[in-house]
């Protein structure tokens, strides 16, 4: 999980927000009439997505819209961190408030029903601890040697390992493309220190990787990014 820093949100959204007759369902979701062949909830989308730097807000992996429709079963979601059935959302009109807002990837909601993951396996659960717009979620969570994601905090671990269960962060595919980006840095080290020999120095490999990891000129992010960040510091 990587922690998300928020943008600029979309001026209608803002207007959209300070009108508390208005809800997410009835107004995001409808066409913004004042610009033509734009919505609000496209135009957020698109907003989200460069906030997180084009990778899901739990499991990492990429998430696009070029080239999909809104009925393809991997067109992404807009999520909100508090649901919107809940008394808290409600009473502090949080449908509508950009920073309640995330974007997950499909989570197999309609390729694969019975492996879901991410916002398609929590539905409207409440988090217990986890959250990508708190810093502490990179630091509170690691890798194992397999894929999978493993908590680091003993303190909070039932609710930390509550909350990787309730979005599936350990389905088989998702482990397993972690493990691949794991075995990829490993490899790369290897050759890299086969074709530098006594020349090679482990911080300056480090830095070298740790450098691709920001967002790039294109604002996205690698795929796994936490992944990289995490094999790196353990090196």
């Amino acid at each position: 999980m990587k922690f998300i820093d928020k943008g600029r949100q979309p001026p209608a959204l803002i207007a959209i927000h300070k009108d508390k007759t208005k809800t997410y369902e009835n107004d995001v979701c409808d066409n913004l009439k004042t610009i033509p062949k734009i919505t609000v909830k496209s135009d957020t989308l698109e907003s989200l997505m460069k906030d997180q730097g084009y990778i899901c807000c739990y499991c990492m992996q990429k998430i696009y819209t070029k080239g999909l429709t809104s009925a393809s079963p991997l067109y992404p979601t807009i999520e909100h961190y508090i649901a919107q059935h809940t008394p808290q959302s409600k009473s502090n009109n949080l449908d509508t408030d950009y920073k309640n807002m995330l974007v997950t990837c499909h989570g197999n909601d309609k390729k694969e029903p019975d492996n879901k993951h991410c916002d398609s396996s929590r539905g409207g659960v409440a988090f217990k601890y986890l959250n990508p717009l708190d810093k502490s979620c990179e630091k509170v969570l690691g890798y194992g040697a397999d894929g999978s994601i493993i908590c680091l905090d003993d303190t909070n671990r039932n609710d930390i390992e509550h909350d990787i269960k309730l979005l599936n962060l350990n389905y088989q595919k998702i482990k397993d493309n972690r493990k691949s980006i794991m075995d990829g840095i490993k490899k790369l080290k290897v050759y890299s220190k086969n074709k530098l020999q006594a020349k090679w120095n482990k911080e300056i490999f480090k830095n070298e990787q740790l450098s691709k990891c920001v967002k790039s000129s294109s604002g996205e992010y690698k795929e796994y990014v936490q992944v990289i960040v995490y094999v790196l510091s353990k090196l």
